[in-house]
């Protein structure tokens, strides 16, 4: 299990193989953000080939930098081969009405791999 307590410039994450959860909320710019989202890489290298559920990765990151948008599109990445061997992926993509950078972003992420994608207006 991975969980990280949010702070002012870093999200929530609670990431759980046994128990199926996969959840990142909230702001993401802080100055460590590629120290931040190393652990999480590392986490599904590690621990996403023992995955034996359905999971659906929910994301819902109310600003964001462009290292964190890289460390996002690395997810995808593992994802999408995950998938291709055999895990059962998705991501849930959530984003305020009024946000339409956020919108275009997940959009623009939904269309670059080959990955179940779900779009939801909070």
């Amino acid at each position: 299990m991975l969980n990280i307590e949010a702070t002012k410039t870093s999200p929530y994450v609670n990431i759980s193989v046994e128990d199926c959860i996969f959840k990142i909320t909230g702001v993401s710019f802080a100055n460590d953000t590629d120290v931040f989202f190393k652990r999480i890489i590392d986490f599904i290298d590690t621990k996403f080939s023992n995955l034996e559920c359905h999971l659906n990765c929910e994301f819902y990151l109310t600003v964001f930098n462009s290292v964190t948008y890289k460390y996002i599109l690395n997810m995808m990445t593992k994802f999408m081969m995950l998938n291709k061997n055999g895990k059962n992926i998705k991501v849930t993509w959530y984003y305020d009405k009024d946000d339409e950078d956020n919108l275009e972003n997940a959009e623009d992420i939904s269309n670059l791999f080959n990955i179940p994608f779900e779009l939801k207006e909070m």
